[in-house]
């Protein structure tokens, strides 16, 4: 099983293994309701993150590994500024995703760092598809992952119940081929 060589390093940023004390940054960016609104969970309370950082931990003694959720660090101030992830979801099939405070939205840290996964899935993990789903509201982040040359396959209808709502999302997708013929770029 191949791994993901830690840590990822990008113009500015670093994304590393969650440290057990990274309680607090979480909690910083879980508990806005801006970072959470178009995610599946959120906002979280202090009792939630614990969880969440405990689960993430354990995770990383997996072996073998299938999730890298990893904090996003802004390297010049060494501060938590998000989180990421690459989650096996099926053989050679990774799911890509992110969210980042919103102190530090419009500074393309999406981009760099949804771009050092893709790069990292296909050349570290040997992918053959990373895919990554988002709702359809979602403007900011399917703008990102066309940015990344990750291309729009499908919309799931009803994709899941959550916050008491069902969500639509759209499937966004990138295969090895394209991604070995740079035409993604």
């Amino acid at each position: 099983m191949r791994s993901l060589p830690l840590p990822l390093r990008t113009a500015r940023l670093t994304l590393r293994d969650f440290l057990p004390t990274d309680g607090a940054a979480i909690e910083a960016y879980t508990t806005d309701p801006r970072v959470t609104r178009y995610l599946f969970f959120g906002p979280r309370d202090a009792e939630a993150v614990a969880e969440y950082l405990e689960e993430i931990l354990a995770s990383q003694r997996e072996s073998p590994r299938n999730r890298y959720e990893l904090a996003v660090v802004e390297t010049a101030t060494d501060r938590v500024v998000g989180a990421c992830d690459l989650s096996l979801i099926e053989p050679g099939v990774f799911d890509l995703g992110y969210m980042l405070g919103s102190g530090d939205w419009g500074k393309g840290f999406a981009t760099e760092l949804a771009c050092a996964l893709l790069e990292a899935g296909f050349r570290d993990l040997g992918a053959q598809r990373v895919i990554s789903t988002v709702d359809v509201n979602n403007r900011a982040s399917i703008r990102v992952l066309e940015k990344i040359g990750m291309r729009w396959e499908a919309i799931y209808r009803r994709h899941r119940r959550a916050k008491n709502r069902w969500w639509d999302c759209h499937l966004y997708v990138l295969g090895r081929e394209v991604w070995e013929s740079g035409t993604q770029r």
